[in-house]
This record gives structure tokens, C-alpha cells and sequence, in this order.
């Protein structure tokens, strides 16, 4: 193992004290919920080579050498590095890690360390290939989140940038709810909504396709996070006061009617959601991602110094991604330095913040 750099720490404005545990050893930065699953998680970036090109992409145009697959040395001494810290649950992101020449050996060396959760995060488009998905479920993945916007053809396709790329990701989650049926995917299979400017007016259509058409029991909406393609746009980052009444009606709708669905949500700070939604530990359990999330570090291609809370060795940046967002990505308003909820709430993403300042935020 190569000599660890910390990287220059980056100006944080959060009110909490900054960690100082190396990564790989357990956290106490999430507020306990009886129901969330205590597995350490870490996601392994594998290149930000992408066959979708969203419009909100945080990687905007990756450099060359970015968009560079992962070394399969690499990648098994951070499968190994991981494991051996305790880690249980591990995730495979990019880009689009469908596409990445060693995914299947990868989940099977996975399996083969001793990972009970063994995760995808992908656009889905090559998981309509059954040959392909067989052999990745096979080797011994367990989960799969799907990124997908809109609930049209048209919506989809404007967000992604990528003609007929609708009808391939409803054919993938149709072999993949087929495969879970059959026994597969123990750890659920789901689909991530980025909302955005475009799509968040469309959210409860959004729940009903994927709920009632598709067939899916498990969906997760997440503001956008202003950076890469999206940077300094305000029609693709709306304000949290014109979302959040859709995101109520969301609500509303899971309560109501997708009672033995999951639904859940994240970046949205607490002081933007209505009083009887942040008052209510029961509601917020039940759907606020950061009361859901597993506790998960990220290992991310690094040449070079890092910024922020970052630890860099062997060419990769690892970091927690919970501190991440508080300490380095997210910008905490003045009305943070009082609130009761610093402990749950993360803050506003500084991309946000960038645009539409950070009044409009008070403390609870």
C-alpha cells in the first residue's frame, strides 16, 4: 500500500466538527433509524466513460485519461483493501459500469471475498441483453439501482441526450423484475430520479408509471446536484420552494396509495419541507434518504493532490460520502449555525447555492 495523502482541507462551513478517522473504520455522522440497513457500503468508481450523456451529469466532459477503464489489478486491491476494513456492501458506479470489460469478474471476485451486497448503479441500457444480465447476476450481484428521469419517451430521451434509449431501459427493468421474481436481486432492484427543472412538475406521473406500469416496489428522487453539465444553470436547477410542493404530493401519494412500496428522497434540506413533514421522526424515517442510506465510503480514480476531506493512495481518492457532502460539496447558510437538525441535515449543495443564493433557509 502506497503512503496515504490527506489533502488540503477545504474551507467547510458546517457547524459539526470535521472527522479525523482515516476511511475504511466506521462512522457516527448518520441519525439512528431502526430500519436501515447497518452494512458499511463503499462504491468503486470505475471510469466516467458513459454511453448516455445527461444533461445533469456531474462529470460534464471527463478528461482522457478519466474516461479510462479501472486497471483489474486495481480493482481487486480495492475489493481486497475494502473487505479487509470491514466493509460488507459494495457498489460498482462511472460512468456506466455495464460497460466496464471486467464488471463480471469483478462482482464474482465480490462474492468471492465475502461481500453480501454486491450493487449496481447504471443507466440499464446493456441490461436489456439477457446473456449479459444472466452472467452479471450470476456472478453474484444482488442489487441494481437504474437511472432513468421521465416517464415518456420524449422526457427521457431530452435528459439523456440518447435516441430510443426509453424503450431499452423499460425492456431492461422488465428482465431484471422477471430475473428478481425467479429469485435474483435479493437486494432489491430500484430506479434513481435525478429532479431537475425538466421533470420534477411530472413526479407523481413519474411514480405512477413506475409504480403501476413498470411494476417496480422501490423508487428515489434526488435533487439535482449543480455541477458538470448542469453548472450555473438555473433551468435545470429550479428552487427548493417550487420542487417541494410536488415532492409533498409524492408523498401523499406513497402514503396513500403505494403503502407496501418503497419511496424515499434526498437533498432536499430540512428547513425547505413543510412543517408537518420535519416534525415527524416517524415520516422522515420511512422516506428521507439520509435517515435510509447505508453508511458508504467512495474510491474514486485520483492522479494528483485531492481537496477537502479526501484520502489519496494508490492513485485512488477514498473518502466517506457522508462527510463529503457536509464538509466539502454543501454549503451550510447561516441559519444552519443555529438549527437543532445539523446532525440529519446535510446542508445545500454549493452548485445551489451558486445560483440562487442561500436566503430562503432557516434555522428549526
Amino acid at each position: 500500500m502506497a503512503h496515504v495523502l490527506f489533502s488540503p482541507q477545504a474551507k467547510s462551513t458546517s457547524p459539526l466538527q470535521l472527522p479525523d478517522a482515516p476511511v475504511g473504520t466506521a462512522r457516527d455522522n448518520q441519525a439512528f433509524n431502526e430500519i436501515r440497513d447497518t452494512r458499511r457500503n463503499v462504491e468503486i468508481n470505475i471510469g466516467k466513460a458513459c454511453n448516455n450523456r445527461c444533461v445533469f451529469c456531474i462529470d460534464g466532459l471527463p478528461k482522457r485519461e478519466d474516461r479510462s477503464y479501472m486497471p483489474w489489478e486495481e480493482m481487486k486491491r480495492e475489493l481486497d483493501f475494502w473487505h479487509a476494513s470491514g466493509t460488507r456492501s459494495v457498489g460498482f458506479l462511472g460512468g456506466e459500469p455495464t460497460t466496464y470489460p471486467h464488471i463480471i469478474e469483478a462482482t464474482a471476485y465480490a462474492k468471492q471475498l465475502g461481500y453480501t451486497r454486491i450493487a449496481i448503479a447504471t443507466n440499464a441500457t446493456k441490461l436489456r441483453l439477457a446473456h449479459f444480465t444472466d452472467r452479471l447476476l450470476e456472478a453474484g450481484l444482488t442489487r441494481a439501482t437504474i437511472s432513468m428521469h421521465g416517464h415518456t419517451p420524449d422526457l427521457e430521451e431530452r435528459l439523456t441526450r440518447v435516441p430510443g434509449v426509453f424503450e431499452k431501459k423499460k425492456a431492461a427493468l422488465a428482465y431484471l423484475r422477471e430475473k428478481r421474481a425467479a429469485g435474483y436481486l435479493p437486494d432489491g432492484l430500484s430506479v434513481n430520479i435525478v429532479i431537475n427543472g425538466w421533470n420534477y412538475r411530472h413526479l407523481p406521473q413519474m411514480m405512477r408509471f413506475f409504480y403501476d406500469e413498470v411494476g417496480l416496489d422501490d423508487l428515489r428522487v434526488n435533487f439535482i446536484r449543480p455541477e458538470g453539465y448542469a453548472e450555473g444553470d438555473p433551468e435545470l436547477t429550479p428552487q427548493f420552494k417550487d420542487v417541494v410542493p410536488f415532492l409533498v404530493k409524492g408523498l401523499i401519494l406513497a402514503e396513500k396509495h403505494w403503502t407496501r412500496n418503497t419511496f424515499t428522497f434526498g437533498g432536499f434540506p430540512l428547513c425547505t419541507l413543510p412543517p408537518s413533514l420535519r416534525t415527524n421522526e416517524h415520516l422522515l424515517k420511512k422516506y428521507m434518504g439520509e435517515y435510509r442510506d447505508l453508511s458508504t465510503d467512495c474510491s474514486v480514480r485520483q492522479e494528483g493532490g485531492g481537496f477537502g476531506i479526501e484520502q489519496i493512495a494508490d492513485g485512488r481518492s477514498r473518502f466517506n460520502w457522508q462527510d463529503r457532502k457536509r464538509f466539502d460539496l454543501k454549503h451550510a447558510p447561516q441559519a444552519c449555525q443555529t438549527c437543532t437538525k445539523v446532525h440529519l441535515c446535510e446542508g445545500v449543495w454549493k452548485g445551489y447555492v451558486d445560483i440562487h443564493g442561500d436566503r430562503g433557509f432557516t434555522p428549526i
